[in-house]
C-alpha cells in the first residue's frame, strides 16, 4: 500500500508542478522506486540515512533512464521523484519541539531532519555527476 501511495504522492506532485502529461507516470514510478528502496533497506536494517541516500540514489538513476528514454531533462523526475522522501513530517516535529520550549529534543530533530536532507541532496549529485562524467568521457577528442 505504501508503494502505491508513494506513487500517487509523486505523480500529483508532477501535475501540480505542471511537468509534461506524458512523463507523469514515470515521475511516478521513480518515486515509488525510492521509497521502494528506503522500505526495502529498513527490512535490511541498514541506518535509515544510508537507506534515504540509496532511495534517492535509485530516484536519480530512474530519473536518468526515462530523461534518455522520452528526452525530457532529468530534473522533471527527480523534482517529482524524489518528494516521498523529503522528511517533512521530523521537520514538522522539530519545529514544534522548539515552540514547547523541548529544545534538546527540537536540536536532535533538526540534525536528523537536516542529515536526511543532506542525504538525498548527496544521492541525487552522485547519479548526476558520474552519468556527467560518462556522458563526457564518452566523446573521443582526438581526429
Amino acid at each position: 500500500m505504501e508503494f502505491i501511495l508513494a506513487l500517487f504522492v509523486a505523480l500529483f506532485s508532477g501535475v501540480t508542478l505542471h511537468i509534461p502529461r506524458p512523463c507523469l507516470i514515470a515521475a511516478g514510478l521513480a518515486g515509488m522506486l525510492g521509497w521502494g528502496t528506503v522500505k526495502i533497506s529498513g527490512y535490511l536494517q541498514f541506518p535509515q540515512v544510508l537507506g534515504v541516500f540509496a532511495g534517492a540514489v535509485a530516484v536519480a538513476l530512474a530519473a536518468e533512464i526515462f530523461a534518455r528514454i522520452q528526452k525530457q531533462p532529468a530534473t522533471v523526475y527527480v523534482v517529482s521523484g524524489i518528494l516521498p522522501l523529503v522528511p517533512g513530517s521530523r521537520a514538522y516535529a522539530a519545529m514544534l519541539s522548539f515552540i514547547d520550549g523541548n529544545f534538546s529534543t527540537g536540536i536532535s530533530k533538526a540534525t536528523e531532519t537536516f542529515l536526511i536532507a543532506s542525504y538525498i541532496a548527496a544521492g541525487i549529485a552522485v547519479v548526476s555527476i558520474v552519468t556527467r562524467y560518462r556522458k563526457a568521457g564518452s566523446c573521443d577528442y582526438r581526429k
